[in-house]
């Protein structure tokens, strides 16, 4: 079966820049570390599935019915029994929501791992790895080191949700357009430039993107008021 991944990934320059660069100082300084990495926060998987179409079609539903989401980075963090370091990530409420819907959708066809199935009782934990694989000696040089290190602050909005496909971006919703992206339009220069002027625009109170989520529920609701007395012949 092929594998999928469900994930964030930081569209802040500022954020972006402090993550990589923080991942970046880490591998040269200690010499750990290799290839490129993508900041990001894994919200589901990896999971496998056979049905792509339904799996698509699922996570554009639930994107579209959700409103914006935010969360903070908040200090660092440990995986002291698999020895990985990672940024804290503080999540709203409705993320976290967003995840256990997410999860408990797709899990009825998706395989999944075990620590993807937590739920509000269940502390999820989300995270942004700076480093992993290391061995004992190097994951506590790290740990000294990067506790010594200010701790990062930030506020974040979600300004995309991505769909991976064995490494590779498959989908991903905007939040901002309020729309699905293929592949060729998330890598769009022109597209990214249009959702990150509405973010700006968001952030300055001239644009509400989660208008559009009532408009569209007022719209399948007469629809489907329609569907009703049609069939009855009303």
């Amino acid at each position: 079966m092929t594998s999928y991944l469900i994930e964030f990934r930081f569209q802040s320059k500022r954020v972006n820049s402090y993550l990589r660069g923080m991942i970046y100082h880490i591998n040269r300084k200690f010499r750990v570390g290799k290839g490129k990495h993508v900041p990001h926060i894994s919200l589901l998987g990896p999971f496998t599935t056979n049905n792509e179409a339904k799996l698509i079609s699922d996570f554009a539903r639930i994107c579209s019915k959700t409103k914006l989401l935010k969360f903070k980075l908040k200090g660092f963090g440990t995986f002291d029994s698999n020895r990985v370091i990672y940024v804290k990530i503080n999540a709203s409420d409705s993320l976290n929501d967003f995840r256990i819907k997410l999860t408990n959708t797709l899990r009825k066809y998706c395989k999944v791992k075990p620590h993807d199935k937590k739920n509000e009782k269940e502390k999820f934990a989300y995270h942004s790895t700076i480093v992993m694989k290391l061995t004992e000696k190097k994951f506590n040089q790290i740990k000294k080191y990067i506790n010594s290190k200010p701790k990062p602050n930030y506020s974040q909005i979600v300004m995309r949700i991505t769909l991976l496909k064995r490494g590779k971006i498959l989908k991903e919703y905007d939040f901002m357009q309020r729309r699905l992206l293929n592949r060729n339009q998330s890598l769009n220069r022109n597209t990214t430039r249009k959702s990150k002027e509405l973010l700006r625009k968001y952030m300055r109170g001239t644009y509400k993107p989660d208008i559009k989520i009532r408009k569209k529920t007022r719209v399948e609701s007469k629809s489907f008021w329609r569907k009703i007395k049609s069939f009855f012949g009303v």
